[in-house]
């Protein structure tokens, strides 16, 4: 079956707004911000979108080939004003080299060049602006995408809708990449789309669905060439066992993830969860190891900013008030870049954290805009969590953390298991 991207993109929502405007809304913000580089990086990566929108469009009319031609020398004389080491800088520049290419090999050339930038914005947390030149990227096939490139695209459209909370165009994308999967007898592909949609019912709080579908997926991965996919069901399946409670579970199920995956980005997303849950447990110094690893790594910003925010809630549990705030404040840099549940999970941690330290007032205020963000993303589960936090808030006001570190013979016997393996592969140097 082959898919065109007029279906992939169709159910992308992003299409109600003005073209490209998460790209002038973030040159807006920043400028507002006074910073002045960033605003006009995200001004030039709205040019380069509109130029190979334009690209792909034009005909054979000589005075649409000349405005072109023109857009092509303003837009590349606006680049070269910006400074050559940002990263970005060079992924847009490198699309415009693709624009002006040979027309025999220049569809090709652009989307590799596409794809790559839309790597780079999520890794950046810019959900929006990916989706906004992934679009460009399938319309590089002009008519029906292989199914190959199908199910890989389908999959990354996927996880963006999914870390926008957009629940039905992500569930649309994950089963057009288990299709061409199954054309295309790719386990992995086909594995990799249901753990997908086990992810969305998760988030919106199906979690014996969601473990079903995990645990069957690992079930059915065991091989050696299936080592990655086992390893990130895996990593799935304990964040379900943190929903539900079970944290032994979710500590041993991550450790096992850990030791599977060899995807340096996968282990230190699975670095960072394990680093919460040994927290959770009273595990400090394991939790901290975790942590420290993930943060002196090449994680993404949604890994760094969601370790943050949990060395933030920890030093909130121990009292340690002047820790909170820097992390408080290191993380509010950030904000406008959080995609939906790590904006509720910021403000939930914050909240907490003022009532902690005896700021009823602040804490209320924090906690109604994460409940009032759960509500407007239908993230069904966090709206649960945050209301019965405000519903019961008097028994954290004023109260001096008792949080102390577990000792090594306080612990359950599989958290003992995990600390001491973390501490073996930190001495052997094995990291994300």
């Amino acid at each position: 079956m082959a898919v065109s991207a007029l279906e992939l993109f169709t159910s992308d929502d992003s299409n109600d707004h003005l073209e490209f405007a998460a790209f002038l809304n973030r040159a807006r913000a920043d400028r507002e911000r006074g910073l002045d580089i960033p605003a006009r990086i995200a001004l030039g990566a709205y040019l380069v979108a509109r130029l190979v929108d334009r690209r792909l469009l034009i005909g054979d009319n000589p005075d649409d080939i000349e405005g072109f031609r023109w857009q092509l020398e303003s837009t590349r004389k606006f680049l070269a004003e910006l400074p050559s080491e940002e990263t970005e800088v060079a992924h847009t520049r490198g699309i415009v080299d693709s624009v002006a290419s040979e027309p025999e090999h220049r569809d090709a050339i652009l989307r590799m060049a596409l794809v790559a930038y839309a790597y780079h914005l999520e890794h950046e947390g810019r959900f929006e602006e990916a989706l906004d030149v992934l679009r460009l990227g399938g319309r590089t096939y002009r008519n029906a995408i292989p199914p190959v490139d199908a199910a890989t695209m389908a999959l990354f459209v996927a996880r963006l809708n999914r870390m926008l909370a957009r629940w039905e165009p992500a569930n649309l994308s994950y089963n057009m990449a288990e299709q061409a999967g199954i054309e295309t007898r790719d386990v992995g592909t086909v594995m990799l789309a249901r753990i997908g949609k086990a992810n969305v019912l998760r988030g919106q709080g199906n979690l014996p669905t969601s473990r079903e579908i995990l645990e069957q997926v690992v079930a059915e991965t065991g091989s050696p060439e299936l080592g990655d996919v086992h390893g990130r069901a895996l990593s799935d399946l304990s964040l379900v066992f943190d929903r539900e409670g079970r944290q032994d579970d979710a500590i041993k199920t991550r450790y096992r993830s850990l030791l599977s995956l060899r995807d340096e980005v996968q282990r230190t997303r699975v670095l960072g969860d394990l680093g919460m849950s040994l927290r959770e447990v009273g595990a400090y110094d394991s939790a901290r190891l975790c942590f420290d690893m993930v943060l002196t790594s090449d994680a993404s910003f949604v890994i760094k900013t969601n370790v943050c925010l949990e060395i933030m809630e920890m030093e909130s549990a121990v009292g340690n008030r002047i820790a909170f705030e820097r992390h408080r404040q290191e993380a509010r840099t950030a904000e406008d870049r959080m995609p939906p549940s790590m904006a509720i999970d910021y403000r939930y941690k914050v909240g907490i954290g003022f009532a902690r330290f005896g700021k009823e007032g602040r804490a209320r205020a924090v906690l109604r805009e994460a409940l009032a963000l759960a509500e407007q993303h239908r993230l069904n589960e966090w709206y649960f969590r945050v209301d019965r936090v405000l519903r019961n808030l008097a028994p954290c006001l004023e109260q001096e953390s008792k949080a102390q570190p577990a000792e090594a013979t306080d612990m359950a016997p599989a958290v003992a298991e995990v600390s001491a393996g973390l501490r073996e592969l930190a001495a052997a140097g094995v990291h994300a």
